[in-house]
């Protein structure tokens, strides 16, 4: 059998195949690096930061694997540019987004700050007895408002903007944990933003009962 010299050539050039896969591959990571360092806000108001497992693979069309490979490429792309991949928790869900490795300048005020500690401090006191990590929003308003550190519209408007920035997920009666603050404070700072807080609370109390005396 002989081959005629003329006749096309269906076989592919490898270094034509390799070239396309490198490409689509680039062109997949574009993506990826663009959907984990989105933020958006949701029907709510509420900041949301990184993207779902789930909705990564399906917007992706690719499966756990092929996810997983894409992504340890991507840390392996952005870890010279000062910028690390952070996979988290939340609810069920497993998401990934992308963070700075330097610090950025805080949003908070001091008020915000401190109520956020309290919040904080509560849910770790709670998470301990293996409960769900949320709180009831009165438990909040027992510590802030009876005692007289704050007003109930202060409370709440703090509240409200530490819902915004994605610090804390609210609803009429539970807190929980926002995306932001799983992410900027792992469980090392929590817990010591929680022992900080506790023993402030503790003096604030004890000097209160002594102005009574």
């Amino acid at each position: 059998m002989t081959t005629d010299p003329n006749a096309p050539n269906d076989v592919p050039d490898p270094s034509d195949v390799k070239e396309e896969e490198e490409f689509e591959e680039r062109h997949l990571l574009g993506q990826l690096f663009a959907a984990l360092t989105a933020r958006y806000r949701n029907e709510e108001g509420q900041l949301n930061i990184g993207v779902k497992r789930q909705d990564l693979q399906e917007a992706l069309h690719i499966n756990k694997t092929g996810l997983t490979r894409l992504l340890d490429l991507l840390r392996q792309e952005i870890a010279p540019l000062g910028l690390e991949l952070v996979e988290y928790r939340l609810g069920r869900d497993t998401l990934y987004c992308i963070r700075t490795l330097y610090g950025v300048p805080g949003e908070l005020s001091d008020p915000e700050y401190a109520v956020l500690g309290v919040i904080i401090a509560t849910i770790e006191r709670a998470s301990k007895t293996k409960r769900p990590r949320r709180i009831a929003t009165k438990d909040i308003e027992t510590v802030l408002v009876a005692r007289g550190r704050l007003s109930r519209y202060q409370l709440d408007r703090i509240l409200r903007r530490l819902g915004e920035l994605g610090y804390i997920t609210r609803t009429a009666r539970r807190i929980t944990y926002g995306p932001r603050l799983e992410l900027e404070f792992d469980a090392e700072r929590r817990e010591a933003i929680a022992n900080a807080s506790t023993i402030y609370l503790a003096g604030a109390t004890a000097t209160q009962e002594g102005d009574k005396l």
